[in-house]
């Protein structure tokens, strides 16, 4: 059995092979330079410029054996009746598909988790696409985090209180199509141009209403809104989270006491005034 190429790369390296033409003029016809996959290089992040161009002049080639190693190199082709070649693209069912922007890799070439603490969150909103930029961040490697990208953000504030505590980490995975992938009553990190670094309980009403409506935890004191997917950035789905808090119970517990206590008080009001 061939060995698994892990390293994007690597995978990039091998479109050359399969199209049986050099690596040079391979790179010269992408208009990416070619030292950028040499030596030490071959292990440094892939700008979402250089996937869109594979894309664009190879579209045969699976983009999800591009980034993540799934599935073949090529995607199958059948014919028609006129003999006329038909590739089996999934087309996305909205405009609203992303791909990563910046992919890092460790020596080995497996994908890193990178972290984006609340401090680098301002910067993180023009960085997002700069390999130099994500290449300063912190990066780790975490247990069952794999076979897709992800990223660490530090959670800011008290919005999603009792699930997520201010300064936890949450692990998201990357969301590509926003209209298929994103599912009602889920946790979401949205990267926004005008709210910054978000992490809500979402509801997709794109088909609907052009907009994700964004859900804190703790409504009593942050009210829900809407986000328009122009304004957004990326999508990152909560996979997992690192906390060191743990709620208490009780909280949740004095909040059914509250409801049952106004639940009370209703019906005794309602039948004093029945019996008046």
């Amino acid at each position: 059995m061939a060995e698994k190429i892990t390293n994007i790369k690597e995978r990039i390296l091998q479109i050359a092979e399969i199209k049986g033409v050099s690596k040079e003029k391979f790179f010269e016809d992408l208009g990416v330079s070619y030292g950028n996959f040499k030596g030490k290089s071959k292990n440094t992040s892939v700008n979402s410029d250089v996937v869109a161009r594979i894309s664009a002049k190879y579209p045969d080639i699976s983009i999800e054996w591009l980034l993540h190693g799934i599935g073949q190199a090529e995607i199958s082709a059948t014919y028609n009746t006129q003999d006329e070649i038909v590739t089996n693209v999934i087309e996305p069912s909205a405009t609203y598909t992303r791909m990563p922007n910046v992919i890092t890799t460790d020596e080995k070439g497996r994908e890193n988790v990178v972290l984006v603490p609340v401090r680098a969150q301002a910067g993180y909103l023009n960085g997002y696409g700069d390999p130099q930029y994500i290449s300063k961040l912190p990066v780790y490697s975490l247990p069952n985090i794999q076979n897709g990208t992800f990223r660490m953000f530090q959670v800011n504030g008290h919005s999603m209180f009792p699930t997520l505590h201010n300064g936890s980490y949450v692990v998201g995975q990357f969301v590509e199509n926003w209209v298929k992938d994103i599912k009602d009553d889920r946790v979401y990190i949205i990267v926004s141009k005008n709210d910054g670094v978000i992490v809500k309980r979402c509801l997709n009403r794109i088909k609907k209403y052009n907009n994700i409506y964004c859900k804190s935890d703790n409504r009593k004191e942050y009210p829900s809104f809407a986000v328009e997917p122009e304004d957004i950035i990326e999508i990152w789905e909560y996979k997992m989270h690192l906390g060191f808090e743990l709620s208490n119970p009780a909280d949740l517990y004095d909040r059914v006491s509250d409801l049952e206590a106004e639940v009370y008080f209703l019906k005794d009001k309602i039948t004093k005034n029945k019996s008046k």
